[in-house]
């Protein structure tokens, strides 16, 4: 292998040869340029001195010089010095072999030859390394650095002796200042030397400056030996004469300056030195803008308001100012409160929200103090409540009251709500319910709502009001109160008053629709006779059939009034919470069924028939609304029997009701007489009050003698006068003893009053019972012959039908088949007459089952009229539809009984007694809900008790009655879940699973003893949610959420007031309409205020 140390080395001395070679031509550079720099400088000084160019003949000196300078030292020294850092294409080995080999014959080309063989040796070719071994070994002791000598640069340094020499010839001579003073001018080649001249000019003015096109006046002065009589201004190629003030002072007026002005002087042939007026620009607003983002609340379209800085603007609006200034280096933005400075040349950009009124100006400024100001203010319109107007009416037609208002924002409105809440009790929760509206700023609303939905107790007092909310998205949304108003529910007495009145009412459709029923019949009857006289309809006929018509929906008109105010009694009678209320409930059913789609049909058929006078067809069709009409008038009769029977019922339950509120009062005073702290004339008082309650009590008592007497089916009433008498003048003994200070014997006597009421009340009790228990019993056994006797006509029926089929129609045994058909009719009747004696006691059975029975009579008798002719096809058709109708009626008996069994078996329901309310389902019968509000009712008075007055007690014994409490609550929650499944499919198990959610909250507070206010007021929330719930489960298909709705009531008779009232309306909803939408509130409020003025004026 060959040595790479002799290789190293050599390139090494080449390298060094290299930097060697470079630093020479620096050194070489360095003295050509400052060879140049001297000549050229005593060059263009000694020109300048003997010519005294001007400003542009001395810049152009002045470049120039600086321009071949500058070229000289990049070519000189710059190259060399970057070739000897190696930067850019520096000398190759190669280029210093051949300098090298020039310089030294001795190496001649050695050296190159032996950097082309070491290119050539990476083949690693023995010979050829060889080769270079000797070769270098032959240059070896040759210093390459000797082929450049340094000292050969000083013949070059001649060119710097020889202007250095002149300069200094310059010196000695004293008149260094040729070179001096012309080259100070070079250098200040933009400044003006003035000729020497014999006079001076002295500008008086302190500064050469003035404000952007305003005048300037130039006063100089000239001083010397020598005045010039003219003195002339030169600018931009033009000469103007200055004004003498005196013979030294002179004056010229620059007007307009627009821009800087350069001038001289001139005066006997001596230029000044040129000065420049400068004219300061005055800082000023070009154009500026206010971009106006409202709040998003008050839903105003953003906009641009362009040179005007005063506005108006609502509440919370983000105002921007784009502004574009001229001549300007500062720009303020100065509020009342605060202020905001830019530095700017152009523009001027700045956003701020604003929520009070403030002043507010633009200050410009820029570097020569000058300064302008734009000065404005800006109003802020505050966000006003929003304003509501309601005024009501009542609507006694349909028992509710009809709200209409008018609410207002200046922007737009966000929400209506109506808060009612129950004053009788602080406990009570303010209940808000929420009104559709169209949040518009202006709006006109129409509400309903009816108090006897929310089930009050008797005097219970409701206050109410509507508030209004606005969209105030920077205060947060404000609201405004309606005139509060207020509602009284009427006493127990008020409303068993307007019950018995309204009851007599109902009895007396009741009877005059039967009275017209039977007009009808007769009329009908009459008709049917004087068709069958004649051979064809004769105009007399057809003027008694449209009377017949007339009268027909006269009664039509008469039955749909007394169910509607059978409808509205019913709901007073809710408010009693009578025990018999679900049978009233039953029999309004009932009621509401009485008119069926087929008499309507009937009477459509006769009226298209007073046009054709068709007398077989009439006479049809007047059979069928005989039929009809008969069926009504028999379910009319039942239904007043049944009313009869229901109202004596309630008031036997309002009398015990009375006899138990009498014995407490009497009870009461008994024992305020004992303990002697009253004063026997208030004792005696207290005496007679209830002496007259007695006497109250015994018209009750007469009066429910009275309704037993109207019945058709009476009830033994016990004979309870003795007892009447004893208890009025016990009650007057204790009066008198009272009044004479007897307090023994008034004791005896309010205890024997007591006793006998105790008596007067345990008689009606078992009356009650009596009835209750044996009246179900009879009903149930008279419903069984029902079924076996309809079972047995069956049988016959079918033994007849084909009996009549097999013997022949001539026959003298047909005869017989003729009379047991006739029998069978009758038996039919009795059955019918049973029936309809049984339905007037039975409320579950329903008016389609006596006209079923009456239908499958009027066969009978047709089947039996048939065989008489001997059709016997005809006739077996009616009999196997009395077969076939039998046997469906005698199923539907069949469930009917089942129901009363079931019904026998479950104890009354008697909220009377707690015991029984709060176990509202013991025998697996699907509890109503009126019967879980009732139990929940109680359970919730229990608990206030508990919570009020059980604290002191022993906790042993409140234990066990927090456990009663909490059984209590899960039997009525169990309760409430076996109807949850049956109220989902009416969309009602959502607001059910809400109710039990809160069931179980309750029990949970109940059994760890927190029954704090917050679980009363979820007990009353409970209550409210099961009233809505009852009232749901009675109106299906109605909403009980009482949503607000667009009011269309239409009144019955359009009465003066309403259509003021209508005329009122109609002006309102016109000045909505023309009130601008598009203008802000400001002005938006003048327009209305303008309207309801016209408004006023008008009426």
């Amino acid at each position: 292998m060959m040595n790479t140390e002799p290789k190293i080395e050599l390139f090494e001395k080449l390298n060094k040869f290299v930097k060697r070679f470079y630093t020479n031509q620096l050194i070489k550079g360095g003295i050509y340029s400052l060879a140049v720099l001297t000549i050229f400088f005593i060059l263009f000084s000694t020109i300048e001195h003997f010519t005294q160019f001007g400003v542009g003949s001395r810049t152009f000196l002045f470049w120039t010089y600086l321009t071949v300078n500058a070229l000289i030292a990049i070519k000189y020294i710059l190259i060399p010095l970057l070739h000897l850092l190696s930067f850019g294409k520096i000398l190759s080995h190669k280029q210093a072999a051949k300098i090298i080999g020039t310089h030294f014959t001795e190496v001649g080309d050695k050296l190159l030859n032996i950097l082309e063989l070491q290119d050539m040796s990476a083949s690693e070719n023995a010979l050829i390394n060889a080769s270079i071994q000797q070769k270098i070994n032959d240059i070896k002791p040759i210093s390459f650095g000797n082929a450049i000598n340094y000292s050969d640069n000083k013949k070059y340094t001649k060119w710097i002796l020889i202007p250095l020499a002149i300069i200094l010839l310059f010196i000695i001579s004293g008149k260094q200042y040729i070179l001096t003073e012309s080259s100070a001018r070079i250098l200040k080649h933009n400044t003006f030397f003035e000729p020497k001249a014999p006079f001076q000019y002295l500008i008086l003015n302190p500064k050469l400056e003035v404000i952007q096109f305003k005048d300037y006046k130039l006063a100089i002065e000239i001083i010397g030996n020598e005045i010039p009589n003219e003195v002339f201004i030169q600018s931009n190629g033009n000469s103007f004469r200055f004004k003498r003030n005196s013979n030294t002072t002179f004056e010229y007026l620059f007007k307009g300056v627009n821009n800087d002005i350069q001038f001289q002087f001139l005066a006997g042939g001596y230029k000044s030195e040129i000065y420049t007026l400068k004219a300061l620009p005055q800082p000023k607003v070009v154009d500026f803008s206010l971009q106006l983002k409202y709040p998003n609340y008050t839903k105003t379209k953003n906009e641009t308001i362009k040179n005007n800085g005063d506005i108006i603007i609502p509440e919370g609006t983000s105002v921007q100012w784009q502004v574009k200034l001229q001549n300007t280096e500062h720009v303020y933005l100065v509020f009342s409160e605060s202020k905001h400075n830019q530095s700017t040349k152009n523009t001027f950009t700045y956003k701020k929200s604003f929520f009070t009124s403030t002043p507010y100006q633009i200050i410009t400024q820029n570097k020569h103090q000058l300064s302008d100001t734009l000065s404005y203010y800006i109003k802020v319109i505050p966000d006003a409540y929003p304003v509501i107007k309601v005024s009501q009416s009542y609507d006694s037609t349909n028992a509710q009251f009809l709200f209409s208002g008018e609410i207002e924002d200046d922007y737009l409105l966000k929400k209506l709500i109506f808060n009612y809440q129950n004053t009788s009790n602080d406990t009570n929760p303010l209940i808000s319910q929420q009104l559709t509206i169209k949040q518009l700023s202006k709006e006109l609303f129409f509400f309903t709502f009816n108090f006897n939905d929310l089930k009050l107790a008797a005097g219970d007092e409701l206050a109410y009001y509507f508030e209004v909310w606005d969209n105030d998205g920077v205060n947060g949304s404000k609201s405004t109160k309606s005139t509060r108003f207020s509602y009284k529910e009427t006493t127990k007495e008020e409303l068993i008053l307007k019950k018995d009145a309204e009851n007599e009412k109902t009895k007396s459709g009741l009877n005059k629709s039967i009275s017209l029923a039977n007009e009808i019949k007769k009329d009908i009857a009459e008709l049917n006779k004087s068709i069958l006289e004649k051979k064809k309809i004769t105009w007399e006929d057809k003027q008694k059939a449209k009377e017949i018509l007339k009268k027909q929906e006269q009664l039509e008109k008469q039955i749909k009034d007394t169910q509607q105010k059978n409808n509205d009694n019913l709901k007073n009678k809710e408010k009693l919470n009578s025990s018999i209320l679900e049978k009233q409930k039953q029999l309004q059913e009932l009621m509401n069924k009485v008119l069926d789609e087929e008499t309507k049909k009937l009477l459509q058929e006769m009226e298209e028939m007073m046009e054709k006078a068709d007398k077989e067809k009439l006479k049809e069709l007047l059979d069928k609304l005989d039929e009809e009409n008969t069926d009504l008038e028999k379910e009319l009769d039942r239904e007043l029997e049944l009313f009869k029977q229901l109202e004596f019922e309630q008031k036997v339950e309002e009398t015990l009701e009375k006899i138990e509120e009498l014995k407490k009062e009497q009870e009461a005073l008994k024992k305020e007489t004992e303990e002697g702290k009253v004063e026997k004339e208030d004792l005696a008082k207290e005496q007679e009050e209830l002496s007259k309650k007695m006497e109250d009590l015994k018209k009750d008592l007469q009066d429910i003698r009275k309704k037993n007497m109207e019945l058709e089916d009476k009830n033994k009433i016990p004979d309870t006068k003795p007892q009447e008498e004893t208890i009025k003048q016990k009650m007057q003994e204790s009066k008198d003893a009272l009044e004479k200070g007897k307090k023994k014997k008034a004791e005896k006597a309010q205890e024997e009053a007591i006793k006998e009421l105790e008596e007067l009340e345990q008689q009606l009790q078992s009356m009650k019972k009596s009835s209750s228990e044996q009246k179900p019993q009879e009903d149930m056994e008279t419903l069984r012959k029902i079924l076996e006797n309809l079972v047995t006509l069956s049988f016959n029926q079918e033994e007849l039908m084909l009996r009549a089929n097999n013997i022949p129609k001539n026959s003298a045994e047909f005869i017989q088949v003729v009379k047991q058909q006739n029998k069978l009719a009758d038996d039919s009747q009795i059955i019918e007459d049973s029936l309809l004696a049984l339905s007037k006691r039975v409320v579950q059975i329903q008016a389609t089952i006596n006209k079923e029975i009456a239908a499958i009579n009027n066969n009978m008798i047709k089947s039996t009229n048939e065989l008489e002719e001997r059709q016997v096809s005809k006739a077996a058709e009616r009999q196997q539809f009395v077969m076939t109708s039998t046997n469906n009626l005698a199923l539907l008996l069949s469930e009917i009984l089942e129901q009363m069994q079931k019904d026998l078996e479950m104890p009354p329901s008697n909220c009377n007694k707690p015991s029984n309310c709060n176990k509202p389902n013991t025998n697996g019968k699907k509890p109503s809900m009126s019967e879980l509000k009732d139990a929940q009712k109680k359970l919730n008075e229990k608990m206030k008790e508990g919570k009020n007055g059980e604290k002191g007690k022993k906790g042993e014994e409140n234990s066990k009655k927090l456990m009663q409490l909490a059984k209590q609550q899960e039997s009525i929650r169990k309760q409430l879940m076996e109807l949850r499944d049956e109220q989902g499919k009416n969309g009602e198990k959502g607001k059910l699973d809400k109710i039990l959610e809160d069931m179980e909250e309750n029990e949970t507070d109940i059994i760890n003893n927190r029954i704090t206010q917050e679980t009363i007021t979820r007990q009353e929330e409970i209550l409210t949610r099961l009233l809505e719930a009852e009232k749901s489960e009675r109106e299906q298909g109605e909403d009980d959420q009482r949503k607000s709705t667009e009011w269309n009531y239409t009144p019955n008779n359009t009465t003066e007031q309403y259509l003021e009232y209508k005329k009122k309306k109609e002006q309102q909803e016109e000045l909505l309409k023309t009130t601008p939408v598009q203008l802000k509130p400001y002005y938006k409020k003048k327009v209305n205020t303008y309207f309801n003025t016209l408004i006023k004026e008008e009426k």
